[in-house]
């Protein structure tokens, strides 16, 4: 269950994930399978929403890359006399 916490002394809904939690060393000992169910509920509802306000997802191929390739560069020489 995400836990609340505090920023500038008002505290966080208890229903938000906590994200300095996730991933953490102890998170997997105290998540369980429903608590991961909600978040999986969580998530589908709120990708649910942005599709119904007019937001689109794309799927892109696996083997798109970001940046183009680049020409090799050469650092032979390169070092001052």
């Amino acid at each position: 269950m995400p836990r609340a916490k505090k920023v500038k002394d008002q505290p966080v809904s208890a229903d938000q994930p906590d994200m300095e939690f996730i991933g953490s060393t102890e998170e997997g000992v105290l998540r369980s399978i429903a608590s991961r169910q909600k978040l999986r509920t969580q998530v589908d509802s709120e990708v649910e929403a942005f599709l119904k306000a007019g937001g689109s997802i794309d799927e892109i191929e696996p083997n798109v890359m970001a940046d183009p390739p680049r020409k090799p560069t050469s650092n032979y020489g390169s070092r001052p006399i």
